[in-house]
């Protein structure tokens, strides 16, 4: 047949044969897309029931398209491309340039064929003409099918615009659209397609197929990688009966590669069968009344939403975990994805699953826990062997690399591998990923299609993230998958905000939250929505006090004083420069200063890696009395994300409620010998009940700039002093209704025009999510966003962009060393992240150094995107492993 003259891959160099022919690479690509729909999935069910199709329909529909993904290969402007040897192919055609994407070009092909192919009996349509009546129905149908499987490359595209007569030709013996026709042909008799009747009949049919367009997206490009893979999928440069190939080579090749990835077949969930099986069987495991409530509550069919409300310490975690084993029992799922707000966070996460994932899973399921995140080759818990590297094949054009390079680069990348994984765990913004326009996205969509997909400190994102996140909800639920959210400080109108998400994505009327009740679990699906109030955990009722300080002076006497008794204290600064300088106050003042530590996140990370293990050492769980005794922390917010520890005593600058419950949590969190009740003193303003614009400013100017809406530290102040006390959990609903539940019409005056001014902020932080996410509804085309190459940006809204910043300092030979000389990921060892502000006034690098610069980053790939610091040559900054990144006194300004 003339559709074996096309290459579909060509190799670069060595031997073997010099290239793979298109037809075979289209049925190698298409079986990896029939194993991974295998009828047994609960994804392929799942799109069954949403299409309205049977299984066995469904997958010949998907996989017949997804063969086609190719298409533009047949153009003869592609096949100039590469000239393989020792195999007869088409005459190249030096008129036709190859100045448009093999992708773009196979959607112009189709768009311009799909009527006469229709007609001429390639595709097998069951009537002898296609009516008026259908064009218009089976051509946004046909759109909304083929689309994902011409986007196979990360991002939906268009021949629009374009003119099939500039890339494909004929000569005497060969013509590129017959060729392409020939094919179809063949290939949609091997395979015996069925057409679906709803395809020409239903007019609402294509709107499901659009809905769901994006997760079929993210299943053709991991088809398109693993099909891509030589190591699976060898060269075959000479012709043989499609028929035999599909039988014999594509779809055992594909099933070998599926095992050696990891996707041959779904993990083997194990059922639910207590909390004491996780751990050996000890009896002394005694579920916490949350973790009970998830062991009774009832599961229906289809997509469930579960909003976990509880203190700190009363098992959220292991309750999520317990509803998730019940959930992937249940066919609700094939797997879990942890998301949360920062790298710290799910380095904890990671460290706390352990070997618990194992016990979701039959043991021969071998289920794979990934962590996922920027800096997640620093964890030294995290231990995977990276793919092999595998013999590339030839690059098309300098930016349209083939895909098994992609896919080498992808299999590397465990920050995308980890929402494939059974078991992922990583920062809300991989999965936030999806609903923005970078390419692969739609991988991201694919991978929570078959998560239970678990949220954790749901509260701690702000209106940009929330509305990426209800977007996420609502999606996630229209593809049939199910969420938990887990949070201790969850104000009721953000919880009715994200319940209100995931029915739109049921199709569902939204009802409204009934109860206040405080710890409190709320289910939602298709039934209706059921609020569960919890006891509390005897262990978790806590009552700390509250003090006020109104100076500074007073917090170092108070420090002092706790000193004296032998106790250990932390202080909790809203700024990075507020800490130093106390710190710096409190170590002159230390009979042994040694016992001082400042930790925020102006620091190289080595450093902080050190100072991490440090706090943990002094004042983690295990540290013993002797090693407590005198101990001084002075730490900003990052304190309170990630570390285990906890302290005698504490001072907190003032603070929205949330993050001082939060802080909170830090103190006296161990139980220990008997020590005074906790106590927590807050360096704030002197109490007004009118203040005026300046009442922040004026004794914590840092403050105000971190917490620019001051009616939220004025309100947190004013419940705290009416309360006296963070009593939690029966005092919880109080304290934040009592700070983000209150209307303008209840402040001071001087604070309203702050507060509609933080209001209007907020509507544009929604409005931006809006602009910014993709219309998920709309389906996957090329219209339909702004798309760019993929980055970690647009998941968060900052005042101004952060930079990475290498230190580096010069060897004995003056040469340009990178500052931590380490045997591995010295790189990232030695970064630190600033401002966009504050990056610029470092000195920038000496031109001489410029080329041993360049030469640094050629050899770490940890260095791209970042700014070189020479920190010797820097009149203004220095850097001190104790303090950071700090100004010299007397330096520029």
């Amino acid at each position: 047949m003339d559709y074996f003259l096309y290459w579909g891959k060509a190799r670069s160099k060595g031997e073997g044969p010099s290239c793979h022919l298109l037809p075979f690479h289209c049925l190698d690509v298409a079986a990896v897309g029939w194993c991974l729909l295998g009828p047994q999935r609960p994804l392929t069910q799942q799109l069954a029931v949403q299409l309205g199709l049977p299984v066995d329909s469904l997958r010949k529909l998907l996989v017949w398209a997804l063969g086609l993904h190719d298409l533009g290969k047949f153009a003869r402007a592609f096949q100039g491309q590469a000239q393989p040897a020792g195999v007869e192919l088409v005459a190249l055609l030096p008129r036709l340039a190859y100045s448009k994407r093999h992708d773009r070009l196979g959607a112009l092909l189709w768009k311009e064929n799909w009527i006469p192919w229709l007609q001429s009996d390639a595709l097998r349509w069951p009537e002898s003409q296609v009516s008026r009546e259908q064009r218009e129905s089976l051509s946004k149908a046909f759109a909304a099918l083929m689309a994902p499987m011409f986007g196979h490359h990360g991002k939906p595209v268009t021949g629009v615009g374009l003119n099939a007569g500039n890339f494909f030709g004929r000569d005497e013996t060969s013509d590129d659209i017959e060729a392409a026709r020939h094919f179809i042909a063949d290939w949609t008799q091997l395979i015996e397609l069925e057409w679906p009747s709803a395809l020409f009949t239903s007019q609402g049919w294509y709107s499901v197929l659009e809905s769901l367009s994006w997760t079929l997206a993210g299943w053709a490009v991991l088809s398109d990688w693993i099909g891509s893979n030589r190591e699976h999928f060898a060269y075959h440069d000479q012709p043989m009966a499609l028929s035999d190939y599909w039988d014999n080579v594509a779809k055992p090749n594909a099933t070998h590669a599926l095992k050696a990835f990891g996707f041959h077949e779904s993990a083997i969930p194990i059922p639910y069968a207590g909390l004491q099986a996780w751990f050996g069987g000890r009896s002394d495991i005694i579920p916490t009344p949350l973790q009970r409530q998830a062991e009774l509550a009832e599961l229906p069919a289809g997509p469930q939403l579960f909003i976990l409300e509880d203190v700190t310490g009363a098992g959220k975690t292991e309750a999520a975990c317990i509803l998730a084993q019940r959930l992937l029992a249940s066919g609700h799922g094939e797997g879990l994805y942890f998301a949360l707000p920062t790298m710290a966070t799910s380095n904890a996460m990671y460290s706390r699953l352990g070997n618990l994932h194992q016990h979701f899973f039959s043991a021969q399921s071998r289920p794979s826990l990934v962590l996922a995140h920027g800096a997640r080759e620093l964890n030294e818990d995290f231990a995977k062997a990276l793919g092999k590297a595998q013999p590339g094949d030839r690059n098309y054009t300098a930016d349209e690399h083939s895909a098994s390079s992609q896919c080498n680069h992808w299999l590397a990348d465990s920050r995308k591998k980890a929402l494939l994984a059974e078991v992922g765990v990583g920062t809300i913004d991989q999965a936030l990923m999806g609903v923005l326009p970078f390419r692969h996205q739609s991988l991201r969509l694919y991978g929570l299609a078959r998560k239970v997909l678990i949220v954790d400190e749901v509260h701690a994102y702000d209106m940009y993230m929330q509305e990426l996140l209800q977007q996420l909800l609502t999606y996630h639920a229209r593809q049939g998958g199910s969420a938990m959210l887990l949070t201790a400080t969850l104000p009721k109108g953000m919880r009715q905000s994200l319940s209100d998400a995931w029915c739109v994505g049921l199709g569902v009327e939204s009802a409204v939250m009934q109860k206040s009740d405080f710890p409190l679990m709320t289910q939602v699906c298709r039934d209706g929505y059921l609020e569960a109030s919890v006891a509390s955990r005897p262990e978790a009722v806590r009552d700390v006090e509250i003090d006020w300080l109104t100076q500074e002076e007073q917090a170092l006497e108070t420090v002092m004083a706790a000193l004296e008794k032998g106790l250990c204290v932390a202080w909790v600064r809203n700024t990075v420069d507020d800490a130093v300088r106390a710190f710096e106050a409190i170590r002159a003042r230390h009979p042994e200063p040694s016992r001082c530590l400042l930790f925020h996140s102006r620091f190289a990370m080595a450093d902080r890696q050190r100072l991490e293990a440090q706090v943990l050492e002094r004042l983690g769980k295990e540290s013993s009395t002797e090693v407590r005794h005198g101990q001084v922390l002075i730490a900003t917010q990052v304190f309170q994300e990630s570390l285990d520890c906890d302290v005698d005593l504490m001072i907190s600058d003032l603070a929205p409620i949330d993050l001082l419950i939060q802080r909170a949590g830090r103190l006296q969190r161990h139980a220990r010998e008997p020590r005074l009740p906790p106590r927590l003193l807050v360096l704030a303003p002197e109490w007004s009940k009118t203040p005026d614009a300046d009442w922040l400013r004026r004794p914590l100017p840092g403050t105000q700039a971190v917490y620019r809406d001051t009616a939220l530290c004025w309100l947190t102040q004013r419940v705290l002093r009416e309360l006296g006390a963070i009593r939690m959990p029966g005092e919880a609903r109080a304290l934040v209704e009592g700070v983000y539940g209150t209307s303008v019409a209840d402040l001071p005056e001087a604070l309203i025009d702050n507060r509609l001014e933080s209001k209007g902020k907020q509507r544009q932080d929604v409005a931006m999510a809006h602009f910014n996410a993709l219309a998920l509804e709309k389906g996957y085309f090329a219209d339909n966003g702004q798309w760019s190459e993929e980055a970690e940006i647009g998941t968060r809204l900052v005042d101004e962009p952060s930079i990475n910043i290498v230190l580096l300092r010069r060897d004995s030979q003056g040469r340009l060393a990178l500052w931590v000389d380490a045997p591995r990921h010295a790189g990232m060892l030695s970064q630190l992240k600033l401002r966009e502000s504050q990056a610029r006034k470092l000195a920038p690098l000496p031109e001489p150094h410029q080329l041993q610069w360049e030469a640094l980053k050629e050899q770490e790939k940890a260095l791209r995107f970042t700014q070189p610091w020479l920190v010797e040559v820097d009149e203004g900054y220095r850097y001190d492993p104790s303090f950071g990144l700090r100004q010299e006194e007397d330096g520029p300004r």
